[in-house]
């Protein structure tokens, strides 16, 4: 069987487009991870700084 002289030229340019989209999702999913990380951090921040803040009762008599 004779492969046409394309051939491996189509076998390079498809590992090149799964390369790229390998790339792509992590990429994505390295950007999920800071967004998500960021986000956490934030909530913890914004609790401690923007919070109410309760007097204590004084105690009972």
């Amino acid at each position: 069987m004779r492969l046409p002289w394309y051939a491996p030229l189509a076998l390079l340019l498809l590992a090149l487009l799964g390369l790229a989209l390998l790339g792509l999702l992590w990429l994505l999913g390295a950007l999920a991870l800071l967004g998500g990380s960021a986000y956490l951090a934030w909530r913890r921040l914004s609790w401690k700084v923007f919070r109410r803040r309760w007097r204590r009762l004084p105690p009972p008599r």
